[in-house]
């Protein structure tokens, strides 16, 4: 047999191979101008205009680019628009949650601030959790139907939405360790029997579960606001926060105690990390009391913050990783105000220059509230703050206010090997 010639390869001069691009980039443009389809009509568009920016000067491309631009936004505008009515006539026409699913799903493709889109998401995610909770019961009388008169399926479809009947699906999903069902199931059946305890175990379960595959932040979150001192959550809870702190940054956010914290500064050698309170709260003392001089050293506010605040923020096990701290209060930079003597803390304020140093770490809108340091002001009976909009007022405040909220400091040490 006669072996077949290979086709020849073609090539192109630069100036043939620019008219091919050129024609491409035409053929893409009109193409775009007959699509029925607005998504197919944008693609098509932002192609066109990738080819003849490309291309440059050459012939018409620029004008043609241009002409693409401009026919762009209304592209798009019809796209949006047909995005949205394919999602209220998904919304219209559904019949159960997943088709309510499908239409939230269309309306998450726009933006939040085109047309009622918010209201539109809000109003299917109603109409989805109704149509679940219908199913739900459907399936379970479809089940029961065979076997019960029309009267009973009644009375069973009352019992069904009662308390006592989602206990026991919460203790039965228990039962089969579907710890995520059994928590949603049992909060429709609060204050029937205990309840409250089984709960409490379900997100026990479910924080131990997160733990393991790796999850530390939602394991924390659980332990902290759903698990509280069962079994051995605060030590597990501990546990946790410590293996986000091994890895955790500056400027990071994370939770210690019972307060979410800042990451302002790592150290090696032993390892440790300064946490500093993410936002300033109200104190519950004043720095010092009247007629005293606004010493660190000698404050209320440290007697509190070293004593009420630690044993009220921290479990044993987190008290365990904060580290007593040298504190060297320095004079106030600008008027010579002394400090006082170097103390031993657990808890403690920044100083003037600290609060320079971490100034931008720390600024936030959240944050509109001034906050105590513990450098002395300019007169004895006054402690230096920083303001609200973040500026380090040196001259002080009068000390015996509660007008000042504080902004909590500790250094935890990572254990070696944790």
């Amino acid at each position: 047999m006669a072996k077949k010639k290979k086709k020849a390869e073609i090539v192109l001069t630069p100036e043939q191979q620019l008219e091919a691009d050129y024609q491409k980039a035409v053929r893409r443009m009109e193409g775009a101008e007959k699509m029925l389809q607005p998504e197919d009509k944008v693609h098509m568009y932002k192609e066109a205009m990738l080819m003849f920016e490309t291309l440059g000067d050459y012939k018409d491309s620029e004008v043609r680019r241009k002409r693409c631009k401009k026919r762009l936004p209304l592209a798009r505008r019809e796209h949006r628009e047909d995005v949205y009515q394919t999602g209220m006539r998904l919304k219209e026409e559904a019949k159960s949650s997943a088709d309510y699913e499908a239409a939230i799903t269309q309306f998450h493709r726009l933006r939040r601030e085109y047309k009622d889109i918010p209201d539109q998401i809000a109003e299917c995610e109603k109409l989805r959790e109704n149509a679940r909770k219908n199913e739900r019961v459907k399936g379970l009388v479809k089940k029961l139907s065979a076997l019960a008169a029309l009267a009973a399926a009644v009375v069973l479809v009352i019992f069904l939405r009662s308390p006592a009947a989602y206990y026991l699906e919460g203790t039965f999903l228990m039962g089969i360790q579907d710890y995520e069902r059994a928590n949603t199931i049992f909060a429709s059946s609060k204050g029937y029997r205990d309840t409250k305890e089984k709960l409490v175990e379900c997100n026990y379960q479910r924080a131990m579960a997160a733990a393991g595959r790796g999850d530390f932040t939602k394991a924390v979150s659980l332990l902290r606001d759903k698990v509280g001192d069962y079994k051995d959550a605060l030590e597990k809870k501990a546990k946790c926060e410590m293996e986000i702190l091994k890895t955790a940054k500056v400027g990071d956010i994370v939770s210690f105690g019972t307060a979410r914290w800042i990451v302002a500064e790592t150290a090696s050698q032993p390892q440790k990390i300064l946490l500093i309170r993410k936002r300033p709260s109200q104190a519950k003392e004043v720095y010092q009391e009247t007629g005293r001089a606004a010493l660190w050293e000698t404050s209320k506010m440290r007697a509190w913050l070293n004593q009420d605040f630690y044993q009220s923020c921290f479990s044993g096990y987190e008290q365990a990783a904060v580290a007593q701290t040298q504190v060297t209060t320095s004079a106030n930079s600008a008027y010579g105000t002394q400090g006082g003597n170097i103390t031993n803390d657990y808890v403690f304020l920044l100083d003037e220059q600290e609060a320079e140093r971490y100034g931008k770490l720390l600024a936030s809108s959240e944050n509109q509230k001034a906050w105590w340091l513990r450098t002395p002001g300019k007169s004895e009976g006054s402690t230096v703050f920083v303001s609200a909009e973040g500026k380090v007022m040196h001259y002080g405040y009068a000390s015996d206010t509660k007008d000042i909220a504080v902004r909590p400091a500790i250094w935890v040490q990572i254990p070696s090997g944790s």
